[in-house]
């Protein structure tokens, strides 16, 4: 087994940034009650510019900068924040450990071939949680315990890599206080000289397990994997409803761009996990209800024309829609609600691309000029069961139905024979050619080189054909689909049958 540990060591500041757009977080702190005295845990780079530090009375803190933003430690907050990243990294592997202490622990052996290597694995894992605006350290391990020890001792946004031989090297030099079990007895550790944990496992099991309790020599086992350590994985619920409250009232799309971003690799992820790709979602604005602006939501509905699982598509499609909506109150509140989801595609790791690959990405174009134009921007072609070519078929709005929509043409044509050739453009209405010694012209006499076909169609709406297409060629080598109308009865003044041509296609 490979275990990537992601610790997140500003995890009581992060929940309360990442709500803030980047340019209006302010200078705060998130505070910590010790019996009756209230101290800074953790300050944020703005604040720490006034002197604001860690371990500092609140009061000192307030004395050194008055406006300093104060919040207090919220555990239900941040592990709300910790379910959101690890719904991010689902797309990676469906196996994720919420770990106490402020982190995530995901078995990937299983993910390595998928995403080209630990390496690149790692870099995704790293962008996707980081991006949910998390500060991450990263350890790698062959055991859960030991890449989450390897995690809390690496610096701020650096990767500590343990999965070769040098393994157990690196666990050796890790300093006692990283230890859970070994907190209460920090002090009588140090005492005896033990700084390690190479220096702790020198000592005498037995006597270890006596004096610190059986805890301490248990977790040590478990890190280095001399015994079993099970995990419990993430529970994925069977909805997608994510909602975000932001903590400054946001007026301009630009701002949100982030916080929907982040929703967005929140939802992929969970579909990853569940196998499946979203047909429809929702995206919704809440506003600060007041009696001068009583909007209090503003739904976006997005309906795709074939299953997409893909953030960066997903992503696309929204900000479309975002900036061709008035935001009609500032906005409070975020919420994403996976609306329609269907059975997801296996990934294509074919060497070459495939026609649903390319279909799909025709797909994908056609998508975002439509949410880019609007839905009756962009007109394709349909095909109606008629014989009679010029009512054959007929331009609609494409609108979400994207290529699909011509599936039926090629069930359609399945009922012409495959020796009756069609050409690829009709005109609207059909050309009358001019004759020359009876020889139908366009751009030069005509040559007949296929034909006759004949179609009769038409008698049950009153407009009735008889016609016989020919394949004609000029001088210039054009193809060409001609014909005449089919009436014996019609006679020139020499009693011969009198024929008028028509141009009713170009062949490409």
């Amino acid at each position: 087994m490979l275990w990537i540990a992601l610790h997140c060591p500003a995890l009581s500041l992060d929940w309360v940034e990442r709500r803030f757009p980047a340019a209006l977080i302010p200078a705060m702190a998130v505070t910590v009650r010790k019996g009756n005295q209230v101290y800074i845990q953790q300050a944020n780079q703005p604040a720490q510019r006034y002197g604001v530090m860690a371990h500092q009375p609140l009061a000192g803190a307030l004395a050194l900068f008055p406006d300093l933003v104060v919040i207090e430690h919220d555990p239900n907050e941040e592990m709300k924040v910790l379910q959101e990243a690890a719904h991010a990294a689902l797309r990676f592997t469906p196996n994720i450990v919420m770990q106490r202490g402020g982190g995530l622990i995901a078995e990937v052996s299983a993910s390595l071939r998928l995403f080209g290597g630990l390496k690149k694995l790692c870099q995704l894992l790293n962008r996707a949680v980081a991006a949910q605006g998390l500060q991450l350290c990263t350890g790698i391990a062959p055991t859960a315990r030991g890449a989450w020890l390897l995690a809390l001792s690496a610096p701020p946004r650096t990767v500590i890599n343990g999965a070769g031989v040098k393994f157990r090297s690196l666990l050796d030099s890790l300093p006692v206080g990283l230890l859970e079990s070994a907190q209460p007895h920090l002090e009588v550790i140090r005492g005896i000289g033990c700084k390690t944990l190479a220096d702790l496992r020198q000592l005498p099991r037995s006597g270890i397990a006596r004096r610190f309790g059986p805890n301490l020599p248990a977790e040590l086992d478990r890190a280095y994997g001399d015994s079993p350590d099970p995990q419990k994985w993430l529970e994925i619920p069977e909805y997608f409803q994510q909602a975000m409250k932001l903590m400054a009232q946001v007026e301009s799309v630009e701002s949100l761009l982030v916080p929907v971003q982040r929703m967005i690799e929140q939802m992929c992820g969970w579909l990853a996990s569940r196998h499946t790709a979203v047909l429809a979602f929702s995206f919704v604005l809440h506003h600060e209800y007041s009696l001068r602006q009583p909007h209090k939501s503003t739904p976006i509905n997005i309906r795709l024309s074939e299953q997409s699982g893909d953030p960066r598509h997903l992503m696309i499609l929204l900000r479309e829609r975002l900036e061709r909506t008035k935001i009609a109150a500032p906005v409070c509140e975020l919420e994403l609600v996976a609306d329609e989801i269907t059975a997801g595609a296996d990934a294509n790791l074919e060497l070459f691309p495939t026609a649903q690959s390319e279909a799909t990405s025709l797909n994908r174009f056609i998508e975002k000029l439509t949410f880019r134009l609007g839905p009756r921007a962009i007109s394709g072609l349909t095909v109606v069961p008629d014989h009679r070519p010029e009512r054959s078929q007929r331009f609609e709005p494409l609108g979400m139905k994207g290529i699909s929509s011509f599936s039926y043409r090629e069930t359609h044509r399945e009922t012409i024979p495959a020796e009756l050739a069609r050409p690829a453009w009709l005109v609207e209405t059909p050309l009358e050619l001019k004759l020359q010694r009876r020889q139908p012209v366009y751009g030069s006499p005509l040559k007949l080189i296929a034909g006759p076909e004949r179609i009769e169609a038409g008698w049950w709406d009153d407009a009735p054909i008889a016609r016989d297409y020919f394949i004609a060629e000029n001088a210039l080598g054009q193809l060409l689909w001609i014909y005449h109308e089919h009436n014996p009865a019609e006679k020139d003044k020499k009693g011969k049958t009198a024929k008028s041509w028509y141009l009713q296609g170009l062949f490409g």
